[in-house]
């Protein structure tokens, strides 16, 4: 099946769920919306997954020099009796081989080779494992396929793996991010990093001939940002060996972006810096674990904005399904961050968008958009021209718009709404791949991790920039 074929399948199998919602409005008893959630939230998975792995399995082979230069017909003696020759070539020709029903990059063979390497490398250190012999350093083929695939040809040393592993992982990242792609991005040269965010208001003046204006000086503002680390870790046994690793590295490289992008999203939209017993939006009546990921060393995000920081921007739906007047009652507090809304994105939770948006006169669905109409990553419709975008990091909450730490307190819908020129993302690290070994688990680690901050233009306590909707019923 292509992943174009896969793309219209599963908008397809939404667009038919969606007409048949909006001739069953909410109140209709015999709908069953736990089981329409659990069909639906797999749909728009299904729909962002598609849409990123097509866009994935088009990047063309990255061309990046790591060293020295290798003659054309080097290439062809690396490759001669290779059992990877026919997959490099087609690698170097079309970005991409298929096996079988399987993508596999460039950056897979990576994958693989650092993974076997990391084996090899804790093994010569490692006096008590020089009798495993499962334990095998990546063959001759799998390294010449490496030198074809590069410009270097001279040597394809470990720390070449991580290196090009973390350029390509953090590309397929982006890719798949819902909101972190909507927010300007900014590498940090230093952490933490002051954003000069421009000029304050400029004041225009009638002119005279001859006669120099009045200067004005105008207010200058600036964003600190200071990152907060997010980790993950992987493990494989002790046994994998070389056609193993290489098997499972695409499926390891496409959950690494699928998660490394929902966890850019879930920071952006959820970090706060409360650790105390009550207060943070995550966890409003328990403390926080010390290890909780939206704990931030930085700002705080986008939810913290509008629930916390300014509530003269947050929209109280009584508890009562979402309707119009609280969505143009959340723009109008956004004023004129709110004028153009292709500059403006909502995010909501499915149920919001099952049980409100779909039940709403001003909703465009995905069949009604244009075949030049740009789309989103993870937007579903949009409503009033603000696109919609349902994200499982904005998740039901309690009546304030804050989580509870006992789940089921948490039953209430809640959207986001924001300018997007008006918030920034840093990054002081992008992705960093480390691996080791634990004997007592008897199981190799790759660690995963970047660091990450977020910084909302001009004074926190008076932004309108930003809105949100709470205590919606769904």
């Amino acid at each position: 099946m292509s992943e174009e074929y896969t793309i219209n399948d599963a908008t397809r199998a939404i667009l038919e769920l969606t007409r048949w919602l909006k001739g069953n409005p909410p109140q209709d008893a015999t709908v069953d919306w736990e089981k329409v959630q659990a069909h639906f939230e797999p749909q728009v998975e299904a729909l962002v997954a598609a849409r990123v792995k097509a866009e994935m399995d088009r990047q063309p082979v990255r061309g990046e020099p790591i060293g020295a230069h290798v003659p054309g017909d080097g290439v062809a003696e690396l490759l001669k009796g290779n059992r990877y020759a026919r997959a490099v070539r087609h690698m170097r020709e079309d970005g991409f081989y298929r096996d079988g029903g399987q993508i596999v990059k460039d950056v897979d063979l990576y994958i693989a080779r650092n993974m076997l390497a990391a084996q090899w490398r804790i093994k010569q250190l490692d006096q008590r494992m020089n009798g495993d012999e499962h334990v095998r350093k990546p063959s001759d083929d799998l390294d010449n396929a490496l030198k074809a695939l590069t410009s270097t040809g001279s040597a394809t040393g470990d720390e070449l793996v991580p290196e090009d592993l973390a350029a390509t992982l953090w590309e397929d990242f982006f890719l798949a991010s819902r909101v972190a792609g909507v927010i300007t991005n900014i590498p940090m040269p230093t952490d933490p990093f002051n954003v000069p965010l421009g000029l304050g208001a400029i004041t225009w003046r009638k002119g005279t001939e001859t006669q120099a204006t009045t200067a004005s000086t105008p207010a200058t503002a600036k964003v600190t940002l200071t990152t907060t680390e997010q980790v993950t870790e992987q493990v494989w046994s002790y046994t994998l060996s070389e056609d193993a690793a290489i098997a499972m590295a695409p499926a390891l490289r496409a959950r690494l972006a699928q998660s490394g992008a929902e966890q850019i999203d879930y920071c952006a939209l959820n970090f706060d810096s409360t650790a105390t017993a009550t207060g943070n939006v995550n966890s409003d009546d328990a403390a926080p674990a010390s290890d909780a990921s939206y704990l931030s060393d930085g700002q705080d995000g986008i939810r913290h904005q509008w629930i916390v920081d300014n509530t003269n921007q947050t929209v109280d739906a009584g508890g009562d399904a979402l309707a119009d007047a609280d969505l143009l009652g959340a723009f109008a507090k956004m004023g004129k961050y709110a004028v153009d809304p292709n500059r403006c994105v909502l995010v909501c939770d499915v149920q919001t968008y099952l049980k409100g948006f779909l039940d709403l006169d001003n909703v465009i669905g995905l069949d009604k958009f244009g075949p030049s109409t740009p789309i989103l990553t993870g937007q579903l419709a949009a409503y009033r021209g603000f696109p919609i975008i349902i994200s499982a990091s904005h998740g039901l909450a309690m009546a304030d718009g804050k989580l509870s730490a006992t789940a089921s307190n948490n039953t209430l819908g809640s959207l986001s709404v924001w300018n997007r020129d008006m918030w920034y993302m840093g990054f002081r690290r992008q992705v960093l791949v480390e691996v080791d070994r634990d004997i007592q688990r008897r199981v190799y680690l790759m660690v995963t991790s970047f660091r990450e901050a977020v910084g909302a233009h001009g004074t926190r306590s008076s932004n309108t920039h930003t809105a949100g909707v709470i205590n919606i019923l769904v």
